[in-house]
């Protein structure tokens, strides 16, 4: 039996459908000898825990009390590193299907660069359109806009080049930030960066963060095509009404900003 060196993590709230389809995927496109899933159940659920207890490579976790996205990803990395000699970590929501393999590609290519801190796919939306997940920072201005819905005073040309839309997403380039719906990085990475940070932030926020700090310890975020993935995308925090998803992403985004002392840059000054 070779030794686990790969961890993917799933955090999962209340989807049930989707995480069949999510699952089925990631068997269907990858090579899980040296793998193994952690599956955090952030909510009880007696269909996910019956469908989850046929798989030998999944580590099923059933949370008694509700976390934040965050703590339950740090929560799963700190799991795979005490049962495993883990190298290698993918985040996956539990709303992604896996289109091809991207265990492989994604472990060949952070072996083979040591200046890669994260590297993201290209994510799809169900109808098979570009979803913008490779943006750029945020900067107050947008936040503004976006929060208070201001685009009829604006226009989208902020918003345009904030989600990079005039970019080329059939080509590999290294970005600002991914979305952290299908994220990949490797043991080096969380020794020189740290894990998530789950004391600012419950839920929205975090992987610009990580990228951040990605980018502010001298290793890059990279967008990688060559891999893609379906992404069921709600958006629950930026639909027009307002919700408790809105208010913890504007939280979350200013605890962001004040954290990095109101900007957001590839640099650290």
């Amino acid at each position: 039996m070779k030794k686990i060196d790969t961890a993917i993590i799933i955090v999962n709230h209340n989807h049930k459908k989707s995480i069949t389809k999510l699952i089925e995927s990631i068997y269907a496109h990858n090579d899980l000898e040296t793998t193994k899933i952690i599956f955090i159940q952030n909510k009880p659920s007696k269909f996910i825990k019956n469908y989850i207890k046929d798989f030998d490579e999944i580590v099923f976790v059933e949370n008694k009390d509700i976390q934040g996205f965050s703590r339950n990803v740090n929560d799963a990395i700190h799991l795979a590193r005490s049962l495993f000699s883990v190298n290698y970590f993918l985040l996956l929501n539990p709303d992604i299907v896996v289109k091809n393999n991207i265990l492989s590609p994604f472990i060949e290519m952070i072996d083979n660069n040591n200046g890669i801190g994260i590297i993201g796919p290209k994510l799809l939306n169900d109808d098979g359109s570009i979803q913008y997940s490779c943006r750029k920072f945020y900067n107050l201005k947008y936040i503004f806009i976006r929060m208070f819905r201001l685009n009829f005073l604006f226009g989208n040309k902020i918003e345009n080049d904030i989600l990079m839309k005039n970019f080329n997403h059939d080509e590999q380039s290294d970005v600002d930030w991914i979305s952290g719906a299908a994220m990949f990085f490797n043991k080096k990475f969380l020794d020189k960066v740290g894990i998530f940070d789950d004391k600012n932030y419950f839920m929205y926020s975090e992987d610009q963060d990580i990228c951040l700090r990605s980018w502010h310890n001298n290793l890059k975020v990279v967008y990688n095509p060559n891999v893609e993935c379906f992404h069921s995308y709600g958006r629950k925090g930026s639909s027009l009404k307002i919700s408790k998803y809105s208010f913890y992403q504007l939280y979350s985004t200013m605890r962001m900003f004040k954290k990095f002392n109101f900007s957001l840059n590839r640099y650290y000054f």
